[in-house]
């Protein structure tokens, strides 16, 4: 074969199968895309591909599998990488696909590659909610944007980018915390902005209440109890049913009379 004469190393020959998939004895099945690789590298590579390849028949000429949990994207770079050791400048769509492939795959190299790239990517109130949305699995990442909340939680919450956020990821600000040095009525405004934003237009409040209640107690974190009965006959008279009648009655007395009447149950005051 004459290419065999410009090949200087191991690694340039493996290089040079990998682009033109010569003796390719396994097809790779993402999305609308097939992959030819190599058991042998493969397996050397990657003790997820190992196991997957031990399962099959070695005497079978040509194995094919379906990958269903990678994107078409970050399979390719986790190919590329396997056989290369190198990985091109990604967007961030690309470098995250690279990382939850390398992460299937148990594919440590590039696994580290992808950590330090994302840990370089700047935090921003305008960015903070759309990255705790997509990095939920990316433990350091995770850490550094609660800590830039933590850090910057007015600005955060006043944002128009907090209507990103996905109901894990503002019950998680709200839960942590973040938000309760912040008047109670700018709480309330901006919690309620975001339920606004996950549903059609409307004058009641009655179904971003649901939203603000139904999985997470959102509400509860906002900081009713501490309005005063004028910021209370405010709310109630803005935000129609967004509280029931008893839970006003309930409201109202102990704005009065703290600790007079019991609150709703998911009422959960910040310490």
């Amino acid at each position: 074969m004459s290419w065999q004469k410009s090949i200087r190393s191991l690694r340039e020959g493996i290089a040079h199968i990998y682009e033109t998939k010569e003796f390719a004895d396994v097809h790779l099945v993402v999305g609308a895309r097939t992959f030819k690789a190599h058991r042998l590298i493969l397996a050397a590579r990657s003790p997820e591909f190992l196991k997957m390849l031990q399962k099959q028949s070695a005497a079978s000429p040509t194995i094919r599998e379906i990958i269903n949990d990678v994107t078409e994207d970050g399979f390719e770079i986790l190919l590329r990488f396997i056989y290369t050791d190198q990985v091109d400048d990604l967007d961030q769509d690309k470098l995250l696909g690279a990382y939850r492939a390398a992460s299937r795959f148990k594919q440590k190299g590039l696994l580290k590659v992808c950590e330090e790239r994302i840990a370089q990517w700047e935090i921003t109130c305008e960015n903070v909610c759309a990255l705790l949305n997509e990095l939920a699995d990316i433990d350091s990442m995770v850490q550094r944007c609660l800590l830039f909340v933590r850090n910057n939680a007015l600005s955060v919450l006043t944002a128009e980018s907090l209507t990103q956020a996905s109901p894990n990821t503002i019950w998680l600000m709200f839960e942590k915390g973040f938000f309760k040095h912040a008047p109670a009525m700018t709480r309330l405004k901006n919690a309620l902005r975001w339920a606004a934003e996950q549903l059609p237009p409307q004058n009641d409040y009655k179904m971003a209440r649901d939203i603000l209640l139904q999985s997470k107690p959102i509400l509860g974190k906002c900081g009713i109890e501490k309005l005063n009965s004028v910021e209370l006959a405010n709310v109630i008279a803005q935000y129609k049913n967004l509280l029931t009648p008893e839970e006003c009655t309930a409201f109202f007395v102990n704005a009065n009379s703290p600790g007079a009447m019991d609150l709703p149950k998911w009422c959960k005051p910040d310490d």
